[in-house]
């Protein structure tokens, strides 16, 4: 009987071999950007004859030797990581046929990332589709770029397109004059967001970015970029060639996804034991915590006073329930009651009304909460974060009784002290 290691997806794309993207052939095109986001590998393969959407039959005949041929290029992959790049691929292909289906994995020989880790480079991690401001881009503009997105912080570029600084969170307040973070501001409704953010109409991108920001290069490794990211504590790095041009941007989540993604393992007859790559080793066993009937000023006092402006809600007998974060609370409130609330999540020491003050934190949170056991993996926690988009994990016993908590800095800190010990 076969050992099913899994399931996957395979993405099978129908083109032409004449068909072009960005002035080179397209199958190239989709190899390249496969492997720049990642991608577990595929193959081309060239077909003989083929009838296509324009009903026109094309042969490898003598007659017809210079006719185009059709092509398939097939993508096995994790299911994660399929959903993150099949968009791209699918933009790239104007004209053709893409199909996915589900998959058993029989056997795939993935790489071992601590022993590869040397090998890899930034160039092949960061993402390339980026987006940056320009050093006069104003303010309400840069805010747009931002609302939505997966990244809270933005690269400038001048007319050569030479990164010139970097807009974080902490810009747009401090320098900005905004009244609340990209997060909050997003869980306004346009309106009331137009409203905050309309009198910095006349500042620039240039008037709040940090200048000179750090930089690092597609060549270098990645265990660089880590331990930049740590010892600066950073999230995001743009990415320069030789000339200071951007090229990309490497994140924690970038080095997280290389660290975590592979294909789904079937769950084990008998539950591993603690190993010294799990979880336990590295989570925080003093989390932010509310209870279920926490009332809003409780809450907030608790997110407001971490570095993840998030909390973990458990019931009395502390089985988790949920995750509260500060967008959260703003989210959910009535919009009458957002200014007070917005200001005390900036700690302007705001009143909170006392109408909204009576939501509980059961009201408020995020629920099922993803969780994980103390004996999971490292790499298993970071795919999974990075799946679910999450800042971080409620680690819990058997019951759902919370541990402690994981979050993306402490699997970044876990995978370097993996490399210092490979180096050693």
């Amino acid at each position: 009987m076969i050992d099913i290691v899994g399931l996957g997806k395979r993405v099978q794309i129908f083109i032409d071999e004449a068909d072009n993207f960005d002035h080179r052939s397209l199958y190239l095109a989709i190899l390249e950007k496969l492997r720049a986001e990642g991608a577990a590998g595929a193959t081309v393969v060239r077909g003989v004859a083929g009838l296509g959407a324009h009903s026109e039959i094309h042969s490898a005949g003598l007659v017809d030797i210079v006719s185009p041929l059709p092509l398939v290029i097939t993508w096995v992959d994790a299911p994660d990581r399929v959903a993150r790049i099949l968009p791209i691929i699918c933009s790239m292909v104007p004209e053709g046929l893409i199909t996915v289906e589900d998959i058993n994995i029989a056997k795939y020989a993935h790489r071992d990332l601590p022993a590869l880790r040397p090998s890899l480079l930034v160039g092949e991690l960061m993402t390339t589709e980026v987006t940056a401001a320009h050093s006069d881009t104003p303010l309400p503009e840069v805010v747009n770029l931002l609302i939505g997105r997966d990244f809270r912080a933005l690269p400038v570029v001048d007319a050569g397109e030479q990164v010139v600084g970097i807009i974080t969170n902490g810009d747009l307040i401090e320098r900005g004059r905004l009244p609340a973070r990209i997060e909050l501001l997003s869980a306004m409704d346009p309106a009331s967001r137009d409203v905050a953010v309309r009198r910095t109409a006349t500042i620039s991108a240039s008037e709040v970015m940090t200048p000179n920001p750090v930089l690092i290069g597609p060549e270098q490794p990645i265990e660089e970029a880590a331990e930049v990211m740590l010892s600066r504590r950073l999230k995001r790095l743009p990415v320069v060639d030789a000339d200071h041009r951007l090229r990309g941007m490497i994140s924690r989540v970038d080095l997280l996804r290389a660290l975590g993604e592979a294909y789904p393992r079937p769950v084990q007859a008998e539950p591993s034991p603690t190993r010294a790559d799990a979880v336990a080793d590295i989570m925080n066993r003093q989390p932010p915590v509310v209870r279920e009937d926490a009332l809003l000023a409780e809450v907030l006092d608790v997110v407001v006073s971490t570095r993840l402006n998030r909390a973990v809600v458990v019931d009395a007998e502390g089985r988790v329930l949920g995750v509260v974060s500060d967008a959260d609370v703003l989210r959910r409130l009535d919009p009458h009651f957002r200014s007070g609330v917005i200001g005390a999540l900036m700690n302007r020491g705001e009143v909170i009304p006392e109408a909204a003050g009576q939501a509980t934190a059961r009201e408020v949170m995020i629920s099922p909460a993803i969780t994980v056991t103390a004996d999971v993996p490292v790499s298993e926690a970071a795919r999974l974060i990075v799946a679910q988009r999450h800042k971080m994990l409620p680690v819990v016993d058997e019951g759902r009784r919370l541990l402690g908590i994981v979050d993306r800095a402490h699997l970044l800190r876990a995978a370097g002290r993996a490399d210092s010990g490979q180096r050693a």
